[in-house]
């Protein structure tokens, strides 16, 4: 980035920045969605794997898309509420991206 000669610093700050921030709003909720996503559909196998019965699993999934239904509810009211959509936004991502690894601690 040369201008007349000199580098334009504050340009190339600038860019990184912007593509560190744009890498930050596109990847983080990217491998979020690719978690949530391809945990959910093995969330009944695994519970069948820890001995579960098939009621048991249609159960625990039921209640767990109510909840997560119902969260996103509340957390959508709260949001209105206190304005605060990027912390609760941020918050529920990264809630989300531990909740499911955490599987891994239940033992068997």
């Amino acid at each position: 980035m040369e201008f007349f000669g000199q580098v334009n610093w504050v340009a190339v700050v600038l860019g990184a920045v912007f593509s560190m921030l744009l890498g930050f709003l596109w990847y983080g909720p990217l491998f979020a969605d690719m978690t949530y996503e391809g945990g959910r559909s093995l969330v009944g196998q695994y519970l069948g794997l820890l001995g579960a019965s098939a009621p048991a699993i249609t159960v625990t999934a039921g209640a767990g898309e109510f909840l997560g239904y119902a969260l996103r509810f509340v957390s959508g009211w709260a949001a209105d509420r206190t304005k605060r959509y990027w912390a609760i936004t941020i918050f529920g991502y990264l809630f989300q991206l531990f909740a499911l690894p955490a599987l891994a601690l239940t033992g068997r």
